[in-house]
């Protein structure tokens, strides 16, 4: 695939001034493939050549609602109305706030500005409160761009080591290796080695930071009891268990993963689909925990936390959640997902199609049990890339790494799903021959 002629004038204007031509380096597809958008509104999004697309990338999953949402850009006009930024609480943060606290069933709520510093500092608040030093995190698992969780997220197989003891591999350079004493990691859906793991190290764990399901690694599911082991060794072990939400958050369940799941963590996560697109997150708990953070107690704060543009779309996004926003979401996933199973049992190609409704995987395999990044690994990643690069030729954009699931909002119409079949097939037909 390549970009059009005014996408490429653009992207060369872009690389003058941004290293890549782009501001976060999952966007670059290539200096002749790398689109440039001009706009988008509801389920669609238009390049600079006017080649309208259905968006199943969503910004990486925040935009729940879809593009240049109606009452988002009417709350956020009424926010504007008294200011943006005061370094003083207003009203629309308390209002995010107490909506975040009904909805996920948490006690406290503090707000940050991307699902990045709301790991960290979950982390943070994890270790003072704990006076403990060491994370537990999982392969595959992609918690950020900050050091102490960029350990494994995509590790080269075989590099990565034997699975029992798996190698640490920072997530590029940068990266000091002497964080990589303060970090563990291993598969996930692993009772035998995870109850090793804490039992032979409880005394150095702060926490264990697991997303309910691996949204890097196309949505793959935990086992049936396994988040549940988790919550028994973190309550036997003293361990603050931290759950990422920040893709699954106001996206699989109005309460997120712990109402899908039916496990409340010590602190979780929020970001992506809790303001539309516009930059906000949260860190959310128990207030055993969350009470502890303040002045010469345990460290949070940022100059545009719970600004009032971020807090007011929230506000905006958490009602139509609360109406109903995610009936929505979820049947156009159900529709695709019947679809994607249908054409690949058709087409006789082995594949697995998997996670929520809302936020679903495909991965092209023949291996039809899912469990871990390895498993992952071993599906066919050109093939799948080379079939989305063909359905983004054809007008339907998920995103072209395997790892991402297919974004879905209240947007997408079933007259949508069934373009976006109709090309998947067809692509399909045309990448196998």
């Amino acid at each position: 695939m390549k970009s059009g002629e005014k996408s490429r004038a653009m992207f060369k204007r872009a690389v003058e001034s941004i290293p890549c031509g782009v501001n976060s380096n999952f966007r670059y597809w290539g200096d002749e493939e790398t689109l440039v958008v001009k706009k988008a509104k509801g389920a669609y999004l238009w390049d600079q050549d006017d080649n309208k697309y259905v968006d199943y990338r969503l910004g990486f999953g925040p935009v729940i609602l879809g593009h240049a949402y109606e009452s988002v850009s009417e709350k956020i006009k009424e926010g504007l109305e008294i200011g943006n930024a005061f370094s003083m609480t207003h009203e629309y943060e308390i209002l995010a706030a107490e909506k975040i606290r009904k909805l996920a069933n948490v006690d406290l709520v503090r707000f940050a500005n991307s699902g990045t510093e709301a790991t960290m500092h979950a982390i943070r608040i994890a270790r003072a409160f704990t006076g403990r030093d060491k994370v537990l995190k999982f392969e595959g698992a992609y918690h950020g761009f900050h050091d102490y969780t960029l350990w494994n997220c995509q590790p080269p197989v075989p590099g990565v080591g034997y699975r029992r003891s798996p190698v640490l591999i920072p997530h590029g350079s940068g990266i000091p290796q002497i964080i990589s004493q303060l970090i563990m990691s291993i598969p996930f859906n692993d009772e035998e080695l995870l109850e090793k793991k804490v039992k032979e190290n409880w005394g150095d764990i702060a926490c264990i930071i697991v997303e309910p399901l691996l949204g890097n690694c196309a949505s793959t599911m935990p086992k049936p009891g396994y988040l549940e082991l988790i919550r028994s060794l973190c309550d036997k072990y003293g361990i603050v268990m931290i759950f990422d939400e920040v893709k699954t958050g106001f996206r699989i369940a109005k309460g997120g993963a712990q109402e899908y799941f039916n496990i409340q963590a010590d602190l979780v996560t929020y970001a992506k689909a809790l303001a539309n697109g516009f930059p906000l997150a949260a860190i959310a708990g128990k207030k055993e925990i969350m009470g502890e953070i303040g002045y010469q107690k345990i460290a949070h704060g940022g100059t545009y936390c719970a600004n009032v543009v971020a807090t007011a779309a929230a506000c905006a996004v958490l009602d139509e959640i609360e109406a109903g926003a995610l009936e929505k979401v979820d049947a156009h996933g159900k529709l695709l997902m019947e679809g994607f199973e249908k054409i690949l049992k058709t087409l006789g190609v082995p594949g697995v199609v998997q996670g929520p409704p809302s936020m679903c995987g495909v991965l092209l395999t023949e291996n039809e049990n899912i469990n871990e990044f390895r498993d992952w690994n071993d599906s066919d990643h050109g093939l799948y890339e080379d079939v989305i690069m063909t359905c983004i030729e054809k007008g339907v954009m998920p995103d072209v790494d395997s790892r991402e699931p297919w974004f879905i909002s209240a947007s997408h119409s079933d007259a949508d799903a069934a373009f976006t079949l109709g090309v998947f097939e067809e692509a399909l037909k045309e990448v196998i021959g």
